[in-house]
């Protein structure tokens, strides 16, 4: 799969740089970065850029809380005792997951048509846990280890692959979707499909685990969306990662933005009804043209963008296993808007916009 990084154009003193080393951006770290992500097959490559962009005008306009995007409400205050997350099993009813767990902060569509119920109330303990006709078919989280899995946070991708051996393909009727990217593994079970997740910054650790019934991923066909009414659902599921990551990085966690939303939103629509893949548009417009057309005013911005992956929560783990959009997402931002739309020649295109 290829991944292209576009170029850092900086407005103080403008200037090209190309490298193909992984790690040339440390060279440009003092300024805001814009980086790209495109996930094609059998090769790879990268181009970094960078972009400092300073402004004197800064508003708060229009921001809301972190949680309060277009998602479904659900509980805000409720007691949750995250600990028996651990214990929760497939195939257990929605009923005992809400005695036991409590209720969701949150609830959001999966790829697969079940319900994400998302507990974020504490980004120290984020999990989520997949409901279907009133059963758990799915469960993730990047802070918890699951029973249901052997596999376990902390452990390395060479244990992993000393014990296990990957899926090569997701097989979807006669189509073989080929595996070839090397930040997580499928691993299939009698009962389930388990994917690890890999943090190429930290030894290759797991650092998170999504776990799929047999019957739900088997179902399945194909495995891309095609339904335009979850687009919010896979924007806030991409957003609740990126606050969990900086939240157990000491971070500030990010406040969700109307105007950067439907700026990032309008970016990935162009580029899948234009069938190109930048940070500039067919009109030469930077994301700081557009951002400026969306009335927002930032003293700092950045924008990532991703093509390919089957959901907001791969399209996270590619980002953040790529240098510098993991600088953008654990960047000195205040504000986000992620912005998903389906179709098109990448099947998903995903951009971040990033700004304080």
């Amino acid at each position: 799969m290829k991944k292209f990084f576009t170029i850092f154009i900086v407005l103080v003193a403008i200037f090209l740089f190309r490298s193909e080393i992984k790690d040339a951006g440390d060279k440009l770290s003092n300024y805001i970065q814009i980086n790209i992500l495109n996930k094609y097959e059998n090769n790879q490559g990268d181009e970094e850029n960078n972009l400092d962009n300073m402004e004197n005008n800064y508003s708060d306009s229009g921001i809301e809380d972190e949680n309060n995007g277009n998602n479904s409400n659900v509980s805000n205050g409720s007691y949750i005792n995250y600990e028996n997350y651990k214990n929760i099993r497939l195939g257990q009813s929605v009923k005992d997951i809400k005695s036991k767990l409590g209720e969701p902060n949150k609830i959001e569509k999966s790829e697969y048509g079940f319900d994400w119920y998302v507990y974020n109330s504490d980004y120290s303990k984020f999990c989520m846990v997949g409901i279907l006709q009133n059963k758990v078919v799915a469960l993730f989280s990047n802070t918890m280890d699951s029973c249901e899995s052997n596999i376990k946070l902390g452990t390395t991708e060479s244990q992993v692959l000393k014990n296990y051996k990957p899926l090569e393909y997701r097989l979807k009727g006669n189509v073989r979707y080929i595996i070839n990217e090397d930040y997580y593994s499928v691993i299939k079970t009698k009962t389930c499909y388990i994917t690890a997740f890999y943090d190429s910054f930290d030894d290759n650790k797991v650092v998170g685990i999504q776990i799929i019934s047999k019957k739900v991923e088997e179902n399945m066909d194909g495995i891309y969306s095609t339904d335009s009414s979850i687009y919010g659902d896979f924007e806030n599921i991409n957003r609740y990662l990126i606050n969990s990551e900086r939240f157990n990085k000491n971070l500030n966690t990010l406040s969700y933005d109307e105007n950067a939303t439907l700026c990032a939103r309008s970016h990935s629509k162009d580029m899948r009804d234009n069938d190109y893949f930048a940070h500039n548009n067919l009109k030469n417009q930077t994301p700081f043209d557009r951002m400026s057309s969306y009335n927002i005013n930032y003293m700092a911005a950045a924008e990532n963008i991703a093509g390919g992956q089957t959901s907001g929560i791969f399209a996270h783990y590619a980002l953040m296993n790529s240098k510098g959009h993991r600088v953008n997402i654990l960047g000195d931002y205040k504000y986000i808007g992620v912005g998903v739309v389906f179709g098109g020649s990448l099947s998903m295109y995903l951009t971040q916009n990033f700004y304080k």
